[in-house]
């Protein structure tokens, strides 16, 4: 875009502009102006429901920073006439935008509900806060390992096209941040340009030097990593060297903005004719009608031939979890790696699920992945040493950190896609992101997490030569993805349909859609065939795995899904799935934690993956705000029962209920946490734990572990760190664990067969896991319940520890030797008709499963069930009354270990006779009739003449001044 003057518009974009000058001019000024009358009602179409929250509690006087939304195709001219004429001086505005329809502004309540019912505006929304997309750093508490440091220009292919003669020079990349720091010996040459919309002190004239700063730091990483020179340390450079940069300040001190900044840094930079634009920001997104100005800014930028590189976000590893602008389809988003070893737990995972703006449905993100963890770049001279610690400052002063963050991985894509316009001049943005994402190197984890996996620039543009630029891409790599993962279990699973996103960079035309494998039996597509496109096409596709398999489907399955014409494959996915059988239940006690520090099941995303992959589930006991009493109806429908790092004290009768349980067959987990030894005191009930804990040999010493040198960092024991290590299936291939705030445990081995499995020292007098048998079930306990945290895994892995492998192995060893039952479900019809009832149940060796019906009316029979799969028993018997029904199931295997499970289910009402029913029904319409016929005849009777009058009319009294009371 050059200007106003070169803007298109559509036919209908004129006619609403013109009948909107009409209506301003033929209207008479009073009416233009507008009363300060504002009882008129606003269309809720209009004020976006956050923003009408907030105008609801806050002053009439107070502004309130808001986004004002027009028809596409008015000018700013026009918008800004409008927001001014009909927001008078209650309205201060921001921003007029030219490359979408929209004015940013601070203004009152009264100014924002006369805009919303003038007709001009489209909608008006609060103008959210983005923030930095950085993790806290941490100086490595401990050595790092074999895991030496390999800088990402080797990891992403960058040194290839360096030395090939390309480095990004001629190319432009606006770095969209906190600033600056124009004076560090790396930056002095690659600055050209500075803007300021934070202080406004702008320098856009390089001849005399840049006068760019930093007040945050995060800015002056991220520069670096895009075109750092690595003049200062001679070995570290960033991704394209030879780029130019354009600073664009975005960002307040303290690394936040305002999304309508976002969308004036992404404009401004449009305008300057940059090549790439670089966003290490973003903010939280709502699935809403709702436009949000950074989005299409961003859309508008790819649109105008820009490249919009835009982080993640740190907000995994949950699933759904993209910031904004990182969700807007056209832009490269970014998740972060540990080089080429996994994604890092804070990365933010799709998918991205639209349901009210378009393109409308279930979509892939990120895009791509690059280095995001403890990756060497340049430092602020007065950025925080928290959040950017100097590194090695004997040699090269406060010049250079190490940070974390998909702020950090952001900037490095950013430099690709300069090097792939550098050397393939004149690469659509299309084009730069599609091949990109052809050239990954896959990780092979969820594409929801990695993308197509980690960019690799030479990967890219050896395809760009060998295709003349031609290429099709399939997003996601693999199917299914997050948020179920690829593990189904046996009972049959329909999963919510998804879109396939594919990229073209040719017009190809109509290709078939195509499935192969085993794993395609249970894949549906939701057309044979697509017309491919320049740019984005999409298809739907869902996994379809059906009830009433047999045993034997258990196992693994893939396959793939190609798009396919005239028998040339243009793109391809993976499917890969496993059918499992059910392991078991694992119930979470979620009532014990107190609401300032819940500890819930989001916090192991990995942990539950690894249940998930031997058939066990995750269910939660209550909530710190609604708790649950722990007894033999709670813990009926678990196999397995965890505590972790809970605050409340347990009751005696609970103490004895989780007793039974494990006696009866079921696994206890229990992870403590810290004992701080100078406050000595616990951070977890260990008096109540200590309790739970006696019959089993194992108690929580107030002994406190973990608490590295630095802030939020731990210490590695184990092998090599003094400890022992015993053999056991439980500890195989553990020889290290990281531990960040934790405590000891005494084992006493004379009782319930106790085990200390991992010693922090020779003697073995305090352990950090130990086991027990008791009755015919089992007893893990861990000493840190950190050590399932998603954020501790790849601080754990830096640290050469084995907790990801400690995790795989609990989550094979909590399967209990119990037969699992999967669920009870009963097909009741009208009382005196037969109900069908059916129980999954699995274990490898089933004996017998028995049946005891408990009726409503307080008797009790046993029925014979049927086994037909392998897990299924259905029975029937006839209904004799409605209410409740006790199901009861014992299940034993040829082991002798037996499962007892106990359902309650409510036979309606509803199932007695239709005469009854019938009837009931035919008396209450009779009320009904009789009722309006009486209303009627009242207000017949109060339309007609007074007889008598001078009577006062009655009235309620009212002594104290205000409303009368209601009538009831």
């Amino acid at each position: 875009m050059e200007g106003l003057e070169t803007m298109s518009l559509t036919p209908t974009s004129r006619q609403t502009i013109v009948v909107m000058i009409l209506v301003i001019l033929f209207l008479p000024l009073p009416a233009v102006a507008v009363t300060t009358d504002t009882s008129r009602q606003v269309s809720p179409a209009i004020i976006a429901p956050s923003l009408a929250n907030l105008m609801s509690s806050t002053p009439q006087d107070e502004r309130i920073p808001v986004v004002f939304q027009f028809p596409d195709g008015t000018t700013p001219e026009l918008m800004k006439y409008l927001v001014e004429r009909f927001g008078g001086e209650d309205i201060q505005v921001r921003h007029v935008f030219h490359i979408i329809p929209m004015v940013s502004a601070y203004a009152k309540r009264a100014s924002i509900n006369k805009l919303a019912v003038s007709g001009f505006i489209t909608a008006v929304t609060l103008d959210t806060e983005a923030r930095v997309t950085s993790v806290e750093s941490q100086t490595p508490p401990i050595p790092m390992g074999n895991n030496k440091y390999v800088h990402p220009d080797v990891i992403l292919g960058a040194i290839d096209l360096w030395n090939e003669g390309y480095n990004g020079t001629g190319t432009t990349v606006a770095v969209l941040d906190s600033g600056a720091w124009a004076d560090h010996p790396d930056l002095k040459d690659r600055i050209i340009g500075f803007e300021d919309y934070v202080n406004g002190l702008s320098d856009l004239d390089p001849s005399d030097g840049i006068d760019a700063y930093d007040d945050n730091g995060h800015g002056t990483a991220t520069a670096w990593l895009v075109a750092g020179s690595g003049e200062a340390n001679g070995v570290f450079r960033g991704i394209a060297p030879g780029a130019d940069l354009l600073i664009v300040k975005i960002l307040d001190s303290d690394g936040t903005t305002d999304d309508s900044v976002i969308a004036q840094g992404v404009e401004f930079a449009v305008d300057q004719g940059v090549d790439v634009i670089s966003l290490s920001v973003g903010g939280p997104w709502e699935d809403t009608s709702f436009k949000q100005p950074s989005i299409e800014a961003c859309n508008a930028a790819v649109e105008e031939g820009v490249a919009v590189v835009v982080a993640a976000g740190n907000s995994g590893p949950a699933a759904n979890t993209v910031n904004a602008p990182g969700v807007a389809e056209e832009v490269i988003t970014v998740g972060a790696s540990s080089g080429l070893e996994g994604v890092v737990a804070f990365s933010s995972r799709g998918p991205v699920i639209r349901t009210r703006t378009n393109p409308m449905g279930v979509f892939p993100k990120p895009d791509v992945v690059a280095p995001g963890y403890e990756v060497f770049s340049g430092r602020w001279k007065d950025a925080s040493t928290y959040e950017y610690p100097v590194y090695n400052s004997s040699q090269f002063g406060s010049l250079y950190t190490r940070w974390s963050g998909t702020s950090a991985a952001t900037p490095q894509v950013a430099g690709l896609v300069a090097l792939l316009r550098n050397k393939h001049i004149g690469l659509p943005p299309l084009a730069a992101k599609a091949f990109l994402m052809a050239g990954a190197t896959d990780l092979g984890q969820d594409s929801m997490a990695q993308g197509m996996g980690v960019a690799n620039v030479s990967n890219a543009s050896e395809l760009i030569t060998q295709t003349s630029r031609v290429v099709a891409v399939m997003a996601p790599l693999r199917y299914p993805t997050l948020p179920q993962g690829t593990n189904v279990f046996i009972v049959g699973e329909e999963r919510q349909p998804q879109n396939v996103t594919v990229i073209s960079t040719a017009n190809f035309g109509t290709a078939s859609i195509n499935l192969a494998g085993n794993a395609s039996q249970f894949v549906n597509v939701s057309t044979s065939s697509i017309d491919v496109a320049v740019g984005y096409t999409y298809f739907g596709i869902n996994l379809d795995v059906p009830e009433d398999l047999p045993l034997s489907a258990i196992g693994y399955y893939d396959g793939n899904v190609t798009l396919v014409q005239g028998g040339k494959v243009l793109a391809r996915m993976e499917l890969e799935l496993s059918i499992t059988p059910f392991g078991g239940r694992l119930l979470v006690d979620m009532s014990h934690h107190s609401a300032e520090d819940p500890d819930d099941p989001s916090y192991y995303s990995y942990f539950k993956e690894y249940l998930r992959g031997q058939g066990v589930t995750t269910a939660w006991l209550g909530t710190p705000e609604n708790t649950v009493l722990v007894d033999s109806d709670s813990l009926s429908d678990a196999e397995v029962f965890m505590i972790m790092d809970t605050e409340i004290t347990y009751a005696e009768t609970e103490i004895e209920a989780i007793h039974k349980f494990v006696e009866d067959g079921g696994t206890l987990v229990m992870l403590s946490e810290f004992y701080d030894d100078s406050t000595h005191t616990a951070s977890f009930a260990i008096d109540s734990y200590n309790e739970i804990l006696e019959p089993y040999g194992i108690q929580c010493e107030r002994y406190g572990i973990g608490t590295g040198i630095g802030p939020d960092t731990g210490v590695v024991y184990g092998e090599g760190y003094g400890g022992i290590v015993e053999n056991d299936t439980l500890t195989e291939g553990v020889h290290r664990l990281y531990i960040l705030q934790g405590s000891t445990l005494r084992v006493d081995t004379s009782v319930a067969d106790a085990r200390g499995l991992f010693w922090i020292d020779s003697q073995k007098e305090h352990a950090i896991v130990a086991t027990a048998q008791y009755g015919r079930g089992k007893v893990i306990v861990i000493s840190d319940g950190s050590t399932l945290y998603d954020t501790t895994l790849y601080d754990a892995i830096k640290a050469d520890a084995d907790n990801l492998r400690l995790l795989r192995n609990l989550a094979a060893y909590i399967v209990p030797a119990v037969p699992r039952i999967y669920d009870v479900r009963l097909e009741a019809g009208h009382i005196g008709e037969t109900a069908n009832l059916t129980a999954f149940i699995f274990d490898e060796d089933l004996d017998s499963v028995r049946i005891v019906v408990g009726t409503p009316n307080g008797s009790s029979f046993e029925v014979t069930p049927t086994a037909t799969l392998g897990y299924k028993f259905a029975t029937s018997f006839t209904l004799e009354s409605a209410g409740f029904y006790n199901i009861s199931i014992l299940a034993t295997d040829e082991e002798g270990n037996v499962r007892v499970f106990q359902k309650t289910l409510l036979i309606p009402v509803r199932a007695v006779d239709d005469v009854f029913i019938t009837t009931v029904v035919d008396s209450l319409l009779i009320v009904v009739v009789v009722g309006i016929a009486y209303v009627l005849m009242i207000k017949f009777r109060a339309k007609r003449p007074r007889k008598r009058g001078g009577e006062p009319e009655w009235e309620i009294p009212v002594t104290d001044g205000g409303t009368p009371p209601e009538i009831v």
